[in-house]
Protein backbone atom coordinates (compact mmCIF):
# COMPACT_ATOMS: atom_id res chain seq x y z
CA UNK A 1 0.00 0.00 0.00
CA UNK A 2 2.96 2.56 0.98
CA UNK A 3 4.41 2.12 -2.59
CA UNK A 4 0.54 3.18 -4.19
CA UNK A 5 0.33 5.57 -2.00
CA UNK A 6 3.57 7.03 -3.29
CA UNK A 7 2.58 6.49 -6.92
CA UNK A 8 -0.41 8.20 -6.24
CA UNK A 9 1.30 11.11 -4.77
CA UNK A 10 4.03 11.27 -7.88
CA UNK A 11 0.97 11.00 -10.48
CA UNK A 12 -0.62 13.63 -9.03
CA UNK A 13 2.15 16.34 -8.82
CA UNK A 14 3.72 15.18 -12.14
CA UNK A 15 -0.14 16.29 -13.75
CA UNK A 16 -0.32 19.73 -15.10
CA UNK A 17 -3.31 21.74 -13.64
CA UNK A 18 -3.02 24.04 -16.97
CA UNK A 19 -1.83 23.25 -20.20
CA UNK A 20 -1.13 25.28 -23.17
CA UNK A 21 -4.01 23.36 -25.41
CA UNK A 22 -6.92 21.33 -24.93
CA UNK A 23 -4.94 18.81 -26.47
CA UNK A 24 -1.29 18.48 -24.59
CA UNK A 25 -0.33 17.81 -21.29
CA UNK A 26 2.87 16.76 -19.62
CA UNK A 27 4.25 13.91 -18.90
CA UNK A 28 6.72 12.26 -16.48
CA UNK A 29 9.85 10.22 -18.03
CA UNK A 30 13.36 8.57 -17.66
CA UNK A 31 15.42 8.34 -20.95
CA UNK A 32 18.36 6.22 -19.64
CA UNK A 33 18.27 3.30 -17.34
CA UNK A 34 19.76 -0.19 -17.24
CA UNK A 35 19.29 -3.98 -16.49
CA UNK A 36 20.64 -6.95 -15.87
CA UNK A 37 20.85 -7.49 -19.74
CA UNK A 38 24.13 -5.78 -19.41
CA UNK A 39 26.70 -6.73 -16.93
CA UNK A 40 26.47 -4.49 -13.72
CA UNK A 41 22.81 -3.67 -13.17
CA UNK A 42 20.23 -5.31 -10.54
CA UNK A 43 17.29 -6.21 -12.19
CA UNK A 44 15.37 -7.46 -14.66
CA UNK A 45 13.94 -5.06 -17.58
CA UNK A 46 10.14 -6.13 -16.51
CA UNK A 47 11.23 -5.77 -12.83
CA UNK A 48 12.80 -2.19 -13.72
CA UNK A 49 10.05 -1.07 -16.03
CA UNK A 50 7.75 -2.17 -12.90
CA UNK A 51 9.74 0.30 -10.46
CA UNK A 52 8.48 3.63 -12.84
CA UNK A 53 4.81 2.02 -13.41
CA UNK A 54 4.62 2.07 -9.54
CA UNK A 55 6.09 5.72 -9.03
CA UNK A 56 3.67 7.74 -11.25
CA UNK A 57 6.25 7.76 -14.37
CA UNK A 58 4.59 7.68 -17.36
CA UNK A 59 7.26 6.52 -20.01
CA UNK A 60 10.63 5.12 -19.49
CA UNK A 61 13.65 4.14 -22.39
CA UNK A 62 15.42 0.99 -20.93
CA UNK A 63 18.72 2.05 -22.81
CA UNK A 64 20.91 -0.76 -22.62
CA UNK A 65 24.27 -0.38 -23.86
CA UNK A 66 24.73 -1.90 -27.01
CA UNK A 67 21.09 -3.83 -26.88
CA UNK A 68 17.97 -3.32 -28.40
CA UNK A 69 15.34 -4.26 -26.04
CA UNK A 70 12.07 -4.47 -28.32
CA UNK A 71 8.83 -2.50 -25.59
CA UNK A 72 6.68 -5.88 -27.00
CA UNK A 73 8.76 -8.14 -25.42
CA UNK A 74 8.54 -6.95 -21.40
CA UNK A 75 5.86 -8.36 -19.21
CA UNK A 76 4.12 -5.29 -16.91
CA UNK A 77 2.13 -6.50 -14.26
CA UNK A 78 -1.66 -6.34 -14.87
CA UNK A 79 -3.95 -4.71 -14.58
CA UNK A 80 -2.13 -1.26 -14.31
CA UNK A 81 -2.76 2.17 -15.08
CA UNK A 82 -2.86 2.82 -18.93
CA UNK A 83 -0.94 5.94 -19.03
CA UNK A 84 2.59 4.29 -19.00
CA UNK A 85 4.36 3.28 -22.18
CA UNK A 86 8.25 1.78 -23.19
CA UNK A 87 9.42 4.29 -25.52
CA UNK A 88 11.94 2.11 -27.44
CA UNK A 89 16.01 3.08 -27.41
CA UNK A 90 19.51 1.87 -26.50
CA UNK A 91 22.44 3.05 -25.32
CA UNK A 92 24.67 3.30 -28.14
CA UNK A 93 28.40 2.66 -26.02
CA UNK A 94 32.02 2.49 -26.87
CA UNK A 95 35.49 4.29 -25.77
CA UNK A 96 33.59 7.32 -23.79
CA UNK A 97 30.66 8.49 -25.98
CA UNK A 98 27.46 7.24 -24.73
CA UNK A 99 23.94 8.14 -26.58
CA UNK A 100 21.38 7.64 -25.81
CA UNK A 101 19.30 6.28 -29.31
CA UNK A 102 15.70 7.23 -28.50
CA UNK A 103 12.59 5.91 -30.02
CA UNK A 104 14.35 3.77 -32.57
CA UNK A 105 12.97 0.91 -34.50
CA UNK A 106 15.89 -1.38 -34.26
CA UNK A 107 19.41 -1.90 -32.64
CA UNK A 108 21.71 0.93 -34.09
CA UNK A 109 25.53 -0.45 -34.49
CA UNK A 110 28.27 1.45 -32.65
CA UNK A 111 31.75 2.23 -34.36
CA UNK A 112 34.33 3.59 -32.70
CA UNK A 113 36.42 4.79 -35.16
CA UNK A 114 37.47 8.36 -35.46
CA UNK A 115 37.45 11.64 -32.90
CA UNK A 116 34.42 11.70 -30.22
CA UNK A 117 33.69 14.02 -32.46
CA UNK A 118 32.97 11.75 -35.43
CA UNK A 119 31.45 9.22 -32.88
CA UNK A 120 28.62 12.14 -32.09
CA UNK A 121 27.48 12.37 -35.22
CA UNK A 122 27.88 9.02 -36.72
CA UNK A 123 25.72 8.19 -33.29
CA UNK A 124 23.34 10.58 -34.42
CA UNK A 125 23.34 9.93 -38.29
CA UNK A 126 22.68 6.19 -37.80
CA UNK A 127 19.99 7.18 -34.77
CA UNK A 128 17.67 9.39 -37.01
CA UNK A 129 18.09 6.57 -39.55
CA UNK A 130 16.59 4.60 -37.05
CA UNK A 131 13.85 6.69 -36.52
CA UNK A 132 15.15 8.06 -33.28
CA UNK A 133 16.59 10.95 -31.33
CA UNK A 134 20.20 11.49 -30.14
CA UNK A 135 21.47 12.16 -26.81
CA UNK A 136 24.44 12.68 -25.89
CA UNK A 137 24.65 11.37 -21.99
CA UNK A 138 26.93 12.11 -19.17
CA UNK A 139 29.88 14.15 -21.19
CA UNK A 140 32.10 14.46 -17.64
CA UNK A 141 31.97 10.58 -17.13
CA UNK A 142 35.37 10.04 -17.48
CA UNK A 143 36.33 13.47 -19.28
CA UNK A 144 35.03 11.68 -22.11
CA UNK A 145 33.59 14.30 -24.18
CA UNK A 146 33.95 18.36 -24.28
CA UNK A 147 32.19 21.56 -25.32
CA UNK A 148 34.47 20.58 -28.29
CA UNK A 149 33.17 17.20 -29.25
CA UNK A 150 29.44 17.97 -29.31
CA UNK A 151 29.65 21.63 -30.85
CA UNK A 152 29.81 20.47 -34.83
CA UNK A 153 27.24 18.11 -34.57
CA UNK A 154 24.80 18.35 -36.82
CA UNK A 155 20.73 17.09 -36.09
CA UNK A 156 21.64 16.69 -32.29
CA UNK A 157 20.18 18.85 -29.94
CA UNK A 158 19.52 17.18 -26.78
CA UNK A 159 22.58 16.22 -24.16
CA UNK A 160 22.52 15.00 -20.33
CA UNK A 161 22.94 18.17 -18.26
CA UNK A 162 21.81 16.45 -14.99
CA UNK A 163 22.83 12.58 -14.75
CA UNK A 164 22.09 10.72 -11.61
CA UNK A 165 24.75 8.21 -11.50
CA UNK A 166 26.95 9.24 -8.71
CA UNK A 167 30.31 8.85 -10.59
CA UNK A 168 29.38 10.99 -13.51
CA UNK A 169 31.21 14.75 -12.45
CA UNK A 170 27.87 16.38 -13.56
CA UNK A 171 30.26 19.20 -11.10
CA UNK A 172 32.98 19.47 -13.36
CA UNK A 173 36.45 19.94 -11.25
CA UNK A 174 39.26 22.50 -11.17
CA UNK A 175 40.24 21.84 -14.80
CA UNK A 176 36.82 20.89 -16.01
CA UNK A 177 33.73 22.58 -16.48
CA UNK A 178 30.57 21.16 -14.94
CA UNK A 179 28.19 20.30 -17.42
CA UNK A 180 25.78 23.44 -16.75
CA UNK A 181 28.99 25.32 -17.89
CA UNK A 182 29.15 23.14 -20.88
CA UNK A 183 25.56 23.79 -21.91
CA UNK A 184 26.20 27.94 -21.72
CA UNK A 185 29.41 27.22 -23.47
CA UNK A 186 27.61 25.82 -26.41
CA UNK A 187 24.81 28.13 -26.52
CA UNK A 188 26.75 31.15 -26.64
CA UNK A 189 28.39 29.14 -29.41
CA UNK A 190 25.00 29.02 -31.04
CA UNK A 191 23.88 25.80 -30.84
CA UNK A 192 20.25 24.79 -30.52
CA UNK A 193 20.84 22.11 -27.20
CA UNK A 194 18.83 21.51 -24.60
CA UNK A 195 19.37 19.87 -21.24
CA UNK A 196 17.86 16.56 -20.47
CA UNK A 197 17.53 14.93 -16.76
CA UNK A 198 18.07 11.06 -16.52
CA UNK A 199 18.86 9.11 -13.36
CA UNK A 200 21.30 6.15 -15.34
CA UNK A 201 19.98 3.32 -12.84
CA UNK A 202 21.70 0.72 -12.29
CA UNK A 203 20.90 -0.69 -8.77
CA UNK A 204 17.44 -1.33 -7.79
CA UNK A 205 17.65 -3.56 -4.88
CA UNK A 206 20.13 -1.40 -2.34
CA UNK A 207 19.56 2.17 -2.21
CA UNK A 208 22.61 4.02 -0.89
CA UNK A 209 24.57 7.44 -2.30
CA UNK A 210 27.72 5.23 -3.52
CA UNK A 211 25.09 3.21 -5.86
CA UNK A 212 23.25 4.60 -9.04
CA UNK A 213 20.03 4.29 -7.69
CA UNK A 214 16.40 4.84 -9.72
CA UNK A 215 14.57 8.31 -9.30
CA UNK A 216 17.44 10.72 -9.13
CA UNK A 217 16.61 12.82 -12.40
CA UNK A 218 13.79 12.84 -14.95
CA UNK A 219 12.25 15.17 -17.65
CA UNK A 220 8.67 16.14 -17.94
CA UNK A 221 7.49 16.72 -22.03
CA UNK A 222 4.71 18.17 -23.35
CA UNK A 223 3.27 16.45 -25.96
CA UNK A 224 -0.26 16.17 -27.04
CA UNK A 225 -0.39 12.27 -26.36
CA UNK A 226 1.53 9.36 -24.94
CA UNK A 227 3.34 7.69 -27.57
CA UNK A 228 6.92 7.20 -28.31
CA UNK A 229 6.58 9.54 -31.35
CA UNK A 230 5.02 12.36 -29.54
CA UNK A 231 7.55 12.35 -26.64
CA UNK A 232 10.88 12.53 -28.86
CA UNK A 233 9.43 15.48 -30.66
CA UNK A 234 8.61 17.33 -28.16
CA UNK A 235 12.15 16.55 -26.86
CA UNK A 236 13.83 17.20 -30.04
CA UNK A 237 12.08 20.83 -30.31
CA UNK A 238 12.64 21.39 -26.05
CA UNK A 239 9.28 21.60 -25.13
CA UNK A 240 9.91 19.69 -21.98
CA UNK A 241 12.09 20.59 -18.49
CA UNK A 242 14.79 18.47 -16.95
CA UNK A 243 14.42 17.97 -12.94
CA UNK A 244 16.69 16.23 -10.40
CA UNK A 245 14.09 17.18 -7.66
CA UNK A 246 12.04 20.62 -7.78
CA UNK A 247 8.67 20.24 -9.17
CA UNK A 248 6.93 23.36 -10.93
CA UNK A 249 3.51 24.46 -10.09
CA UNK A 250 3.50 26.54 -13.62
CA UNK A 251 6.27 27.89 -16.33
CA UNK A 252 5.20 30.20 -18.63
CA UNK A 253 6.46 31.81 -21.70
CA UNK A 254 4.79 33.95 -23.84
CA UNK A 255 6.23 36.93 -26.47
CA UNK A 256 7.30 39.22 -23.61
CA UNK A 257 8.27 37.21 -20.64
CA UNK A 258 9.36 33.69 -19.03
CA UNK A 259 8.16 32.56 -15.73
CA UNK A 260 8.16 30.33 -13.45
CA UNK A 261 6.61 29.16 -9.93
CA UNK A 262 7.73 25.84 -8.04
CA UNK A 263 5.63 23.35 -6.46
CA UNK A 264 6.95 23.79 -3.15
CA UNK A 265 4.69 20.59 -1.73
CA UNK A 266 5.22 18.05 -4.46
CA UNK A 267 8.90 19.03 -4.02
CA UNK A 268 8.89 18.51 -0.33
CA UNK A 269 6.95 15.35 -1.13
CA UNK A 270 9.59 14.22 -3.38
CA UNK A 271 11.97 14.84 -0.79
CA UNK A 272 9.87 12.65 1.14
CA UNK A 273 9.86 9.62 -0.68
CA UNK A 274 13.63 9.50 -0.72
CA UNK A 275 14.89 8.65 -3.55
CA UNK A 276 16.36 11.59 -4.86
CA UNK A 277 20.14 12.49 -4.28
CA UNK A 278 20.24 15.73 -3.01
CA UNK A 279 23.57 18.23 -3.64
CA UNK A 280 25.38 19.43 -0.70
CA UNK A 281 26.01 23.30 -0.91
CA UNK A 282 28.96 25.30 0.17
CA UNK A 283 28.51 26.85 3.74
CA UNK A 284 29.39 30.31 2.94
CA UNK A 285 26.98 32.29 1.76
CA UNK A 286 24.63 30.49 3.47
CA UNK A 287 21.71 28.55 2.38
CA UNK A 288 18.24 30.10 2.46
CA UNK A 289 15.33 27.28 3.06
CA UNK A 290 12.94 27.21 0.86
CA UNK A 291 12.73 27.81 -3.20
CA UNK A 292 14.91 30.44 -5.48
CA UNK A 293 14.74 30.61 -8.94
CA UNK A 294 17.15 32.60 -11.44
CA UNK A 295 17.13 33.63 -14.76
CA UNK A 296 20.15 33.07 -16.81
CA UNK A 297 21.36 34.12 -20.23
CA UNK A 298 25.16 34.25 -22.59
CA UNK A 299 27.72 33.95 -20.58
CA UNK A 300 25.81 32.57 -17.82
CA UNK A 301 25.24 35.17 -15.96
CA UNK A 302 22.71 35.68 -13.44
CA UNK A 303 19.94 38.14 -15.21
CA UNK A 304 17.70 38.17 -12.36
CA UNK A 305 17.30 35.98 -9.30
CA UNK A 306 14.19 36.09 -6.74
CA UNK A 307 14.16 33.68 -2.95
CA UNK A 308 10.57 32.92 -3.37
CA UNK A 309 8.40 30.25 -5.07
CA UNK A 310 7.48 32.61 -7.98
CA UNK A 311 9.29 34.98 -10.25
CA UNK A 312 10.06 36.03 -13.97
CA UNK A 313 11.41 38.22 -16.24
CA UNK A 314 11.18 39.86 -19.14
CA UNK A 315 12.66 38.68 -23.14
CA UNK A 316 14.83 41.40 -25.05
CA UNK A 317 15.92 40.72 -28.64
CA UNK A 318 19.20 42.12 -27.54
CA UNK A 319 19.85 38.69 -25.10
CA UNK A 320 20.80 35.97 -27.19
CA UNK A 321 18.96 33.07 -25.09
CA UNK A 322 17.18 33.17 -22.09
CA UNK A 323 16.74 29.99 -19.43
CA UNK A 324 15.68 29.64 -16.03
CA UNK A 325 16.47 27.41 -13.35
CA UNK A 326 14.99 26.40 -10.14
CA UNK A 327 15.98 25.10 -6.60
CA UNK A 328 14.86 23.84 -3.76
CA UNK A 329 16.63 23.76 -0.44
CA UNK A 330 15.93 21.92 2.62
CA UNK A 331 17.71 22.24 5.75
CA UNK A 332 17.32 19.59 8.59
CA UNK A 333 17.54 19.58 11.84
CA UNK A 334 21.31 19.64 12.03
CA UNK A 335 21.67 22.80 10.40
CA UNK A 336 22.71 20.83 6.96
CA UNK A 337 21.36 22.00 3.94
CA UNK A 338 20.13 19.94 0.95
CA UNK A 339 19.45 21.08 -2.53
CA UNK A 340 17.52 20.18 -5.66
CA UNK A 341 16.93 21.42 -8.64
CA UNK A 342 14.75 21.86 -11.96
CA UNK A 343 15.69 23.51 -15.06
CA UNK A 344 13.60 25.00 -18.26
CA UNK A 345 15.10 25.27 -21.74
CA UNK A 346 16.52 28.39 -23.36
CA UNK A 347 14.25 30.31 -25.71
CA UNK A 348 16.07 31.99 -28.48
CA UNK A 349 15.99 35.51 -29.30
CA UNK A 350 18.74 36.14 -31.95
CA UNK A 351 17.16 33.82 -35.51
CA UNK A 352 18.97 31.06 -34.60
CA UNK A 353 16.16 28.18 -35.27
CA UNK A 354 15.32 29.60 -38.47
CA UNK A 355 18.64 28.18 -39.81
CA UNK A 356 17.36 24.44 -38.38
CA UNK A 357 16.96 22.04 -41.14
CA UNK A 358 14.41 19.94 -39.19
CA UNK A 359 10.83 21.56 -39.24
CA UNK A 360 9.95 20.30 -36.26
CA UNK A 361 13.05 21.49 -34.21
CA UNK A 362 12.60 24.83 -35.96
CA UNK A 363 9.00 25.98 -34.48
CA UNK A 364 10.92 25.69 -31.16
CA UNK A 365 9.39 25.56 -27.57
CA UNK A 366 8.28 28.90 -26.72
CA UNK A 367 6.02 32.04 -28.70
CA UNK A 368 8.18 34.14 -30.72
CA UNK A 369 9.56 37.18 -28.91
CA UNK A 370 6.67 40.17 -28.73
CA UNK A 371 8.07 43.93 -30.64
CA UNK A 372 11.22 45.34 -29.25
CA UNK A 373 9.82 48.42 -27.05
CA UNK A 374 10.45 50.99 -29.64
CA UNK A 375 7.88 49.59 -31.92
CA UNK A 376 5.32 48.91 -28.89
CA UNK A 377 2.28 50.78 -28.51
CA UNK A 378 2.51 53.29 -24.75
CA UNK A 379 1.61 51.65 -22.02
CA UNK A 380 1.92 47.91 -23.51
CA UNK A 381 5.61 47.06 -22.44
CA UNK A 382 6.49 44.11 -20.39
CA UNK A 383 7.38 44.30 -16.88
CA UNK A 384 11.24 43.61 -16.12
CA UNK A 385 12.18 40.81 -14.14
CA UNK A 386 11.26 40.29 -10.43
CA UNK A 387 9.03 38.13 -8.22
CA UNK A 388 5.07 37.65 -9.05
CA UNK A 389 3.34 36.08 -12.23
CA UNK A 390 0.67 38.42 -12.81
CA UNK A 391 -0.41 38.39 -16.66
CA UNK A 392 -3.28 39.82 -18.69
CA UNK A 393 -5.82 37.96 -20.31
CA UNK A 394 -4.04 38.59 -24.18
CA UNK A 395 -0.37 37.41 -22.94
CA UNK A 396 -2.08 34.40 -21.64
CA UNK A 397 -4.03 33.64 -24.47
CA UNK A 398 -0.45 33.59 -26.15
CA UNK A 399 1.84 31.71 -23.30
CA UNK A 400 2.43 28.07 -22.61
CA UNK A 401 1.84 27.24 -18.75
CA UNK A 402 3.33 24.18 -17.17
CA UNK A 403 2.17 22.69 -13.97
CA UNK A 404 5.30 20.69 -13.08
CA UNK A 405 7.11 18.79 -10.72
CA UNK A 406 11.32 19.72 -10.84
CA UNK A 407 14.54 19.09 -9.28
CA UNK A 408 17.69 20.33 -9.81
Amino acid sequence: MRSIAMAVVLLASATPSQVSAADSRWWRGNTHTHTTMCDHADSTPAAVATWYLNRGYHFLCLSEHNVFIDPATVALPTPRRDDFILVPGEEITGAKVHMTALGIDALVAFNATGTSAQIIQRNTDRTRAAGGVAIVNHPNWSWGVSASDIRPAQNCYLFELYNGHPHVNNPGDATHPSTETMWDDLLDDGMVIYGVSSDDAHHFKSLRDDLSNPGRGWVMVRAPTLGSDAICAAMDRGDFYASSGVHLAELTVDGDAYAVRIDAAATEAEFALGTIRPFLPPASPAPIAGGRIEFIGPGGAVVAAVDGLTASCARSPDRAWLRAKATWTRIDAGGVARQCFAWTQPVFEDGRLALVPDENVRRGWASPAASPPSSRAPGSEPRGCGGGLAMGAAGMGLAMIIAVSRRR
